[in-house]
């Protein structure tokens, strides 16, 4: 029998077979999974342990099966599990095994994502930040670089010690591994997947290894002994396609089906048609496909762990994700859609044992007439007499605030400004808040008066990149040069500010006023709920030392899961750092329905604008210009030769759907190499229009480096006409090779037909 892989395992599959014998292949000459010599779609649902808390395990897992599915898809984040380096830790909340035991438990199986690279929208994409502690320029991650490489081996091995007698090969539940995630987006070094799967297959992983990548990236940095699956948000039959192109037998599987998408602070909040999710699900299983649904269960981005885009489009801590379960874990139309859908692929066995959905954790709403009280952070001095302040992984500190006190001459005032500031802050002169820096806006300063007061910048930051080459970019801190009056400012003290959880008080900072507020509440009950957050700008809760994430006015969350396994009987501590220094002093709103898409741009910590687009007047001659065919697949177009240039724009001149609408899924530009150039600094600057009312099709998604988003020209109200454009300044000159452009996947409506592209250094004036 010709197969890829072939395990012959005895494994416990409880609550469904007593102590079968196992044998599960995939298998070429039968172009699927076989599981004990028959046929196997494995229908999974992606649920992330580390975005639900331990008490919740089973439940979700139970959520799981009884939906119809049979796997549960586990990822795995490196600097969850290593925070220090070498100090590993897989107890409590990050007890994995645990984690597989009960999927196995609760008869389903399990597919393991272990990174070192994980991605999920998650801090730095699972990498540890301490790569950074000497400065991104000392490490480049995800390549053969041995500053980065060395400690994701040894973070695989220590893996390999917790997880490898789970797999199906030793009786556990674990059917497949994958290696690292998605590389066909960042590189092409195929060297460096296979150091990562040499270093999986020596630490002990023997179940077959799995590599996925979106339909246009699978022949990147991909090697032969992998099974390949394709990662898609519609248009199955494409995607298997092209998938059968580089793998032509063996099983088909969609490693990543998206029912829905995360959010993004200061957009909409993502949804996508029931009808389109059954209709996508449907072809994969009549194909004979198999799937991962990615998220059966989104959950919550506790603490500091929810991610970042570029060019700056930090993600909300709920995951909701509209995904078939819901954040709290309930049952929603989705769910109940797609339950029937598989019963249709189910055997008479697995029919009949098909759980109902468990009874749903409880919720509460109520209204707390606590009072806050201003409560003393901790203060840890971190450098003391540095030339130029230094980012907050070469200070060694991984998350939080850290305040910036300059030692140098300000008597004069001015304005100060933060360009590379990373990523905002709140400043403080002569003890009182004078304004905000911001990355949003690098050109914006703080006016400073003249006197002997100081400086104070107390500095937070959002996650770190979670995606694309610019994670090599993705210190935090405040980055020099800060400019007083147009020249740089020298001299800086540096000091770490540790929330004073459960009352604890080491260090006292004078005089400052850093808006830590501190609620007692007393619940009904310890069932789950929501705190509204509505109208508070921006800041970080803790509740009774569990941190919930981060809120930020602008929307579109305006509530905070809190877990009623966290609360306990009696008095509850809330602890608030109100950056944004409006929460009130007393009362505390908790309500049982969450509110996750409502936007108030005006609740921002600077005052929103509406964007800025400078009129844009295009050059007499196009450095490209042609037609796209009418398909799903990425387009790529050379250039003559190439050009050396600051700006570009695209121009579309026609659709092929006819309605005078456009749509961009992704555009790129590359070098002369094929390279992606980094987004980290692009900026849009002139902009013919974007839908932000119906949906969210924000100009970002066209360079976010994800094609299940799009940036869509405007519809909803005043409907924009052609021809549309975009204008974007990279921040500075590259050479630009050739351009990629990769359609709307979900429809035809919008994909573009004519266009024109231009490369300059002033297509638009920019604001200095």
């Amino acid at each position: 029998m010709k197969k890829l892989v072939m395990i012959a395992v005895s494994a416990m599959f409880a609550c469904v077979f007593a102590s079968p014998t196992h044998v599960f292949e995939v298998s070429a000459e039968k172009d699927a999974f076989l599981l004990d010599g028959k046929p196997f779609q494995i229908r999974c649902g992606e649920l992330h342990f580390a975005r639900v808390p331990r008490a919740y395990w089973r439940h979700r897992i139970r959520m799981c099966r009884a939906m119809g599915l049979n796997a549960v898809c586990a990822y795995m984040f490196w600097n969850y599990h290593e925070m220090e380096r070498g100090e590993y830790d897989f107890s409590g909340e990050k007890d994995v095994a645990e984690f597989c035991r009960i999927a196995q438990e609760e008869g389903m199986w399990v597919l393991l994502r272990p990174g070192p690279y994980t991605c999920a929208e998650w801090e730095f994409g699972g990498l540890p930040w301490w790569l950074l502690d000497k400065g991104s320029a000392n490490v480049r991650v995800r390549t053969r670089d041995p500053r980065y490489l060395e400690p994701a081996k040894a973070y695989l091995r220590r893996v390999a010690a917790e997880l490898k007698d789970l797999q199906v090969t030793h009786g556990g539940p674990i059917l497949m591994a994958q290696d690292e995630n998605e590389y066909g987006f960042f590189g092409d070094d195929k060297e460096y997947i296979r150091e990562i799967y040499d270093t999986m297959r020596e630490a002990g992983f023997d179940v077959p290894i799995f590599t996925c990548n979106p339909a246009y990236h699978l022949t990147k940095g991909v090697i032969p002994e992998t099974l390949k699956v394709v990662n898609f948000p519609a248009n199955p039959e494409n995607a298997f396609a092209r998938l059968r192109e580089v793998q032509p037998k063996g099983p088909l599987m969609c490693g990543e089906y998206y029912p829905a998408w995360y959010d993004t602070w200061g957009q909409r909040h993502h949804t996508k048609p029931t009808e389109n999710m059954l209709a996508d699900i449907d072809k994969i299983l009549a194909m004979g496909g198999s799937f991962s649904l990615y998220m059966a269960h989104g959950g919550t981005s506790f603490g500091w762990w929810a991610g970042c885009n570029s060019p700056f489009l930090p993600q909300t801590s709920s995951y909701d994700y509209e995904a078939p379960i819901s954040e709290q874990g309930r049952t929603t139309p989705k769910f109940f859609a797609l339950r029937e859908l598989l019963k249709k692929y189910m055997s008479p066995d697995e029919l009949a044992a098909l759980p109902e959905p468990p009874e749903p954790v409880p919720l509460q709403a109520f209204t707390s007439a606590a009072t806050g009280e201003y409560v003393t952070p901790s203060l840890k001095v971190l450098r003391m007499g540095m030339e130029r302040p230094l980012p907050i992984e070469m200070l060694n500190v991984g998350y939080g605030a850290v305040l910036y006190t300059a030692t140098g001459d300000t008597h004069g005032g001015g304005i100060l400004k933060a360009a590379n500031i990373r990523d905002q802050a709140a400043v403080f002169y002569d003890e009182k808040l004078i304004g905000y820096l911001d990355r949003r806006f690098p050109n914006r300063g703080v006016n400073v008066p003249a006197g002997t007061g100081s400086i104070h910048i107390l500095l937070t930051h959002m996650s770190r990149y979670n995606f694309g080459t610019v994670m090599n970019e993705s210190e935090k801190g405040l980055l020099p040069p800060v400019t007083l009056d147009g020249k740089e400012l020298l001299g800086w003290n540096a000091s770490q500010i540790l929330p004073p959880l459960m009352g604890e008080e080491k260090f006292h900072v004078s005089g400052h006023p850093l808006n830590f507020k501190r609620f007692k509440v007393n619940f009904p009950a310890t069932s789950d709920t929501y705190l509204l957050v509505r109208g508070w700008k921006k800041g970080h809760v803790w509740v009774n030392g569990h941190p919930l994430g981060r809120y930020w006015g602008i929307g579109p969350t305006q509530t905070m899961y809190v877990p009623g396994c966290w609360l306990k009987d009696g008095e509850n501590e809330f602890l608030v750092f109100d950056f944004g220094g409006n929460v009130p002093m007393s009362g505390l709103t908790f309500v049982d329905t969450p509110i996750l898409d409502e936007m108030h741009p005006a609740d921002d910590i600077i005052a929103a604008s509406v964007r800025d687009s400078a009129p844009f007047t295009p050059p007499a001659s196009p450095d490209l210009c042609g037609e796209f065919p009418d398909t799903v697949a990425a387009q790529c177009v050379s250039l003559p030769r190439p050009v050396k240039a600051r700006q570009f724009a695209f121009v579309m001149d026609s659709e092929w759907g006819a309605k005078g609408v456009a749509a961009v899924g992704e555009f790129e530009l590359l070098n002369s190499k094929g390279e992606g150039l980094p987004h980290g600094s692009w900026s849009f600057v002139s902009l013919s229009s974007e839908e932000l009312l119906r949906e969210d099709g924000a100009a970002e998604n066209a360079i976010d480096g994800q094609i299940s988003n799009m940036w869509h020209s405007r519809w909803s109200e005043n409907s924009a006409k052609a021809p549309h454009w975009f204008v974007i300044d990279m921040g500075s000159e590259f050479e630009v090779a050739s351009i990629r452009y990769t359609p709307r996947q979900d429809s035809r409506s919008g994909r573009i037909r004519a266009w024109r592209f231009y490369l300059g250094d002033k297509l638009v004036k920019v604001a200095e």
